[in-house]
Parts: structure tokens; C-alpha cells; sequence
């Protein structure tokens, strides 16, 4: 299987659609400001109300809660003329911010910055995205292809089906008989680095050209990982869901 490969550099495409104007002399004028208030994101140019108005949540899956932050809407430019957006926390002028590196294999995100878990949380991966041609469960196959022998055959992919979670959710998981004989009462940990851990939230999304393993850790993130989602540039300059 051919997984994504990008560059680890970003360019952020300055003074492109609506985050500048163009002058009746043809120099660019100063950004207009938004209605609402806010700082245009740097690289797509849009508002926090436009990027709100993009950023539609799923009403099932679950927020963090977090007493004593704000939250706004963030982004990660990638390569193609696309954009992650996000929705993030600020708590006591800290804000969270996600990172973006490409690799030959797969792609990750990891924390910039984090409002709630500090210097203790600046590197960790909370996302890795593989590519999904030519097929979509790919990586998946691939996780469950490289485990031992005697895993190889008990695991599988199936529906994670988690209140809070989002509805296509994924794990790779034992299968029932191999689950039978598992440690009645004990969390399962199972499958590999890539499979069901129960210590904590993990599971897969297949979406919008993706991949994505969510690795999430024991406790809420500063983030909300369950409503974030991809964008594309029209050539118009405005910013349409990827499909």
C-alpha cells in the first residue's frame, strides 16, 4: 500500500483570499478587519465566526470539559491547498496549538503548546494520519499485518460504537473468542501500539482522504479531537469541506 507522503515544511500563502484586499493601484492593503472582533487565522484568512460557521460540531461527540478556558478555532495548513481546523482551549493566556509533520510513511500532530498540561505535553503525537489509497483501511490492515503471529490472525477492525465518540470510530480489537479468553474484569490492551487500549482513549477515523489514529491519553485534551476536520481552497479562495 502507497501511504501519505508529504514535506515537513508548511508555506502559509500571506495576503491570499479574504484575509487581504487589493487596492485600485494593485498594492496589497492591510488585512480587513473581522466583524466579530478577532485576528484572521494567518494562513486560510478567516474570522473566528467564519471558521465557527465551517467547523459544524457533532452534537454526539463529547467536548473536554475544562473550567477556566475559552475556546476558538485554530488551524494546521497542509500541503495541496488544505487546512485542519480544530477547536482549542485557552486557559489562563495559554493557548493550545497543534503541530504538523510530514514523514515518508505517515503524518503527524502533535502538541505545540498546551494550555492545561504544559511543558509536560510540547511533542506528544495525539494524531497520525496515513494515507488511504489505494485502500482506505489500509494502514489498519497494515497495523494488524505486522503484528505477531500468534495476534495476526484474532485481530480485527471493527466498530468502536463509544458513547462520545464519533460515530465511525474504529478499533482493531481481539475478536470475540480471542476476547473470551482475555482477563475477565481487566481493561483490554490489545493488538499492538495501533489496537484497543481501554487505559485510555485511542480508536481510528477513515475520513476525508485519511487515516487518522487518535492517541489521546487518559484524561481530556485541551482540544476537542472528535470534531476536528479538513478544508479545502476553491479556486475562488474561499474554504469548502474536503469531501
Amino acid at each position: 500500500m502507497r501511504f501519505l507522503c508529504v514535506a515537513i515544511s508548511l508555506t502559509l500563502l500571506a495576503g491570499c483570499g479574504p484575509a487581504a484586499e487589493q487596492s485600485a493601484s494593485g498594492a496589497s492593503d492591510a488585512p480587513v478587519a473581522c466583524a466579530d472582533g478577532s485576528t484572521r487565522l494567518s494562513g486560510t484568512g478567516l474570522c473566528q465566526s467564519e471558521a465557527s460557521a465551517l467547523l459544524v460540531s457533532d452534537p454526539d461527540v463529547r467536548t473536554p470539559e475544562l473550567e477556566n478556558c475559552t475556546w476558538s478555532v485554530k488551524e494546521i495548513m497542509l500541503p495541496g491547498d488544505e487546512a485542519l481546523l480544530y477547536r482549542a482551549a485557552t486557559c489562563g493566556g495559554v493557548e493550545t496549538i497543534l503541530e504538523y509533520a510530514g514523514g515518508a510513511h505517515r503524518a503527524e500532530i502533535s502538541y505545540g503548546s498546551s494550555a492545561v498540561y504544559g511543558d509536560a505535553a510540547r511533542g506528544r503525537i495525539v494524531v497520525a494520519l496515513y494515507g488511504t489509497d489505494p485502500d482506505p483501511q489500509g494502514a489498519l490492515n497494515a497495523a494488524i499485518a505486522e503484528l505477531p503471529a500468534r495476534d495476526r490472525g484474532s485481530c480485527q477492525i471493527v466498530p468502536a460504537e463509544r458513547e462520545g465518540w464519533p460515530a465511525d470510530a474504529l478499533l482493531i480489537a481481539p475478536s470475540a473468542q480471542a476476547r473470551a479468553r482475555l482477563f475477565e474484569g481487566r481493561p483490554v490492551v490489545a493488538c499492538g501500539p495501533l489496537g484497543i487500549d481501554e487505559t485510555k482513549v485511542s480508536y481510528w477515523r477513515v475520513r476525508q482522504g485519511f487515516a487518522w489514529f487518535f492517541d489521546l491519553g487518559d484524561r481530556d485534551p485541551d482540544f476537542s479531537a472528535g470534531n476536528m476536520a479538513v478544508f479545502s481552497r476553491s479556486p475562488d479562495g474561499s474554504w469548502r469541506l474536503k469531501a
